[in-house]
């Protein structure tokens, strides 16, 4: 898709369609009322006709013949001007592309007038519509070898707008950048295990290596036995392709020796193992590694927009199977912690391999790690499928990722972690237990155990179980995997200090 900006008034735009965003307060500005003149009162008659109020997500179409460079136009509401935010221009703008790709429409403009009295800055509005139509316009269509019948692609979308030349146009080429990363990573949980194995994860990392000031680092079998993960190698036992510890660190402040880490878990195929998972859905289990392409992507995004900070991702990668060699129910098992577990369930395997990388993390002394996993289904029955659940051990740190994610759109609710959940993890005949045999809890629970091996430092656990893929089509986001940690990662750095 090629992205410009142009200073042009309306009546010169020459498109196939033109978008117009409105709000309820003022449906029509003063530039578009004198287009309306020129097109007879047509898009004043269809608002009338249509009750075409401006609410979120609300849209007309509206033919307009051959009179200027255009032939249709697309209003599109955003709702209350002062409730307008990052997260409603986004799907604001995939529900007019998604609209428009149906119609075969590929040369889009945008009209868009200063929006006085938004909070957003021009440079936000801009990468906001920009990654909103970028991510609605993915298709994953490696697969498929008829593409003939498949949604049309838009070549060319125009901003006309009167906005600052360098702070949008900056604006426009940071969502590119952000866009493309998450849509990077929707590939990554796409793509099926058999192409997405362990081995598919480090070739990712290592093309991301390519980028100025990142270098990537994988430890293999060896390795890890060398380092004592234990828990990594448990879950590993079973599967035919062999585990991966990626390691991808992007120096973007030399000078300084703080460190950010961010942890994604990488289960390329989770069968449950020997706590076999239910047939029904288990071809969804290819998503399991959504943690770790975020983190991966994250990096790709955070290096190329060249952001000053020190931050690495650590990606445990392996599969979760069933075989004579897996690891069992009530095993014993160590970890690069020292500390042992009971396996009370081969399912909750994420937190094991979790467990080792957060200790490995602590060779950076970095001041915060925030790890991203499809941890648990008890996080999806609390919270749904809109939202990712967030726990951890120091309120200024989930106090910071919850306004990224307000912002970036990837919005987390905090879960409590009270000692009373951490009692319910102790085993009788090891240190800890990998699951609770308590009601309830689950998503808490896992996080309980985690927080066992991260008490010399401040943590945050994001449970993207609920948002990591969509098995739904949405009007401004397709099935699959959404992607969903990269864009709130950018965010946290762009303000960390």
């Amino acid at each position: 898709m090629k992205i410009s900006k142009f200073n042009q008034p309306l009546l010169e735009v020459k498109a196939q369609a033109l978008i117009l965003f409105l709000f309820e307060e003022k449906l029509l500005s003063q530039e578009v009322l004198h287009i309306d003149q020129e097109l007879e009162d047509i898009l004043q008659t269809v608002i009338k006709e249509e009750k075409f109020e401006a609410k979120k997500g609300e849209t007309v179409e509206v033919n307009t013949g051959t009179k200027l460079g255009f032939t249709r136009v697309l209003l599109v509401g955003l709702g209350k001007k002062k409730l307008l935010s990052s997260l409603i221009l986004k799907r604001g703008m995939g529900i007019a592309i998604r609209t428009l790709a149906k119609s075969n429409v590929s040369n889009i403009g945008v009209f868009l007038p200063k929006m006085v009295g938004v909070k957003l800055s021009a440079e936000k509005i801009a990468e906001s519509l920009v990654i909103g139509a970028i991510t609605s316009e993915y298709q994953f269509t490696e697969y498929k070898t008829e593409k003939k019948d498949l949604p049309s692609r838009v070549e060319e979308l125009c901003f006309y707008t009167n906005y600052p030349d360098k702070l949008f146009t900056k604006g426009l080429k940071e969502g590119e950048i952000i866009a493309s990363a998450i849509n990077r990573a929707r590939d990554y949980g796409n793509h099926p295990s058999n192409k997405a194995n362990p081995g598919y994860l480090v070739e990712m990392a290592q093309e991301v290596a390519k980028i100025s000031k990142v270098r990537c680092r994988i430890l293999d079998k060896e390795e890890m036995k060398q380092k004592k993960m234990e828990a990594i190698l448990a879950v590993s036992q079973g599967a035919h392709h062999p585990p991966k510890f990626i390691i991808l660190e992007y120096k973007g402040k030399p000078s300084s020796k703080d460190w950010l880490a961010l942890v994604g878990k990488g289960i390329t195929f989770d069968s449950g193992g020997f706590s076999l998972k239910p047939g029904n859905g288990m071809d969804e289990m290819k998503f399991d590694m959504a943690g770790g392409g975020a983190v991966i992507s994250a990096i790709e995004a955070i290096a190329k927009l060249k952001i000053a900070i020190n931050i690495v991702a650590l990606v445990p990668a392996t599969e979760n199977l069933v075989s004579r060699e897996a690891y069992k129910p009530g095993d014993i098992i160590g970890s690069a912690a020292g500390k042992t577990i009971e396996v009370i369930n081969t399912d909750a395997e994420g937190r094991l391999v979790l467990a080792d990388a957060l200790h490995y993390a602590k060779k950076y002394k970095p001041k915060a790690v925030i790890d991203f996993a499809t941890l648990t289904g008890s996080c999806v029955y609390a919270l749904g499928v809109h939202v990712s659940g967030m726990l951890g051990n120091n309120e200024k740190l989930m106090q910071k990722i919850k306004l990224a994610g307000e912002e970036s759109g990837d919005r987390v609710w905090e879960l409590p972690l009270w000692e009373e959940y951490s009692k319910q993890m102790k085993s009788d005949v090891a240190d800890l237990r990998n699951a609770s045999t308590g009601n309830g809890g689950g998503a808490i629970t896992a996080a309980a155990f985690l927080l066992e091996f991260i008490k010399e430092y401040t943590w945050a656990h994001l449970d993207i179980a609920g948002t990591a893929w969509s098995t739904e089509e949405k009007s401004y986001l397709g099935k699959g995997a959404t992607g969903v940690g990269v864009a709130l990662a950018v965010e946290l750095v762009r303000k960390w200090k």
